[in-house]
């Protein structure tokens, strides 16, 4: 094993050798800034429409002026309208949380396993002190399931597969084979 520089986790204070043969992920912004296309896109879809609705309600409005009263015009153009508003005012929300999830999205290497342990994210636990890794669902999260490492102290650190560049096969391989078959990934949490 050729040892390249030593790192200290500020979360643990373990020193761990950053070696060859371990596996190192990185950041990948690339699945979080295609939902901020798909938003754009999405957004800019609704305005169309919304625009097309404007125009069908005023056509069928000056049409038919004549023949409808006040709370039929505003029926008129709160149903046509309001259901454009309903759906631009959904892309907009789904904009915005894109364009936040990106914001949080780190650089550089996210996930290390090596012979040592494991580092997310610039905390690291040495083989013994990790009880689990697992892939969980996250109940009304738009980032998806999160990558999670459980110390055997209960304490939890995430994060979301969305931010990785990996599946999770490449991790269970790796916590499989730098852990000498003591764990693996653990996908029971997906299907809750």
């Amino acid at each position: 094993m050729t040892v390249a520089n030593v790192l200290t986790s500020p979360g643990t204070g373990l020193s761990q050798a950053e070696s060859e043969d371990e596996v190192r992920i990185c950041f990948n912004p690339l699945a979080a800034a295609e939902r901020v296309a798909h938003y754009s896109g999405l957004v800019r879809s609704r305005l169309l429409w919304l625009g097309l609705a404007a125009v069908i309600c005023l056509a069928v409005w000056l049409l038919r002026r004549q023949q409808l009263d006040r709370a039929t015009t505003l029926a008129l153009f709160a149903v046509g309208l309001g259901y454009s508003l309903v759906w631009l005012a959904m892309a907009v929300v789904g904009l915005v949380r894109a364009k936040h999830n990106l914001s949080l999205i780190g650089h550089g290497i996210a996930l290390r396993v090596g012979r040592w342990g494991i580092d997310l994210h610039g905390v690291a636990w040495p083989w013994p002190d990790i009880a689990a890794v697992k892939a969980r669902r996250r109940r009304f999260s738009a980032l998806g399931p999160d990558l999670a490492v459980v110390t055997t102290s209960g304490r939890t650190m995430a994060l979301p597969w969305l931010y990785l560049d990996a599946l999770p096969g490449a991790v269970d391989a790796a916590v499989w084979a730098h852990s000498a078959g003591r764990l693996n990934l653990d996908v029971s949490g997906l299907d809750d």
